[in-house]
């Protein structure tokens, strides 16, 4: 975490060893996105180069949101999520719906189910979120 900070300028709020997807997934404070990725990813590119041989992971950063509706939006982000919806069902789990854009299918999936995962990881570390569901938004709901 001092790395991170001292490579990007912003303190992260926590991060995730995602084995399974070798990668680390940095948590940082809602706004400091930008300011830790830098312009189109500049900063992050840079670190990535320098730490490849030292971790031989990937690193990503994600937006957190006090709420568990932002968090997800934001964990799946870049796809257009108009909604999320956080309900218990009858097995008493805590199960968000995110309601994507149709043709932003996929990119919340994210290539064979990285941006998913990362999501279901992340919601359960924070809000106690046991599953996330992808649902298409139809603009109704």
């Amino acid at each position: 975490m001092k790395i991170f900070a001292d490579m990007l300028g912003v303190q992260p709020k926590d991060v995730v060893e995602d084995k399974e997807e070798s990668r680390l997934i940095f948590v940082v404070e809602k706004g400091d996105l930008g300011r830790a990725v830098g312009r189109g990813g500049r900063k992050l590119k840079t670190m990535k180069r320098l730490l490849k041989d030292d971790i031989n992971m990937d690193i990503e950063v994600v937006e957190y949101d006090d709420t568990p509706e932002g968090f997800i939006k934001n964990l799946l982000s870049p796809a257009r999520v108009p909604k999320v919806e956080v309900v218990r069902d009858r097995d008493g789990q805590l199960v968000a719906t995110a309601y994507v854009a149709e043709q932003d299918r996929s990119i919340a999936i994210g290539k064979n189910g990285r941006r998913i995962k990362r999501a279901r990881l992340l919601a359960r570390r924070w809000f106690d979120i046991d599953n996330i569901k992808i649902a298409n938004w139809r603009g109704h709901r």
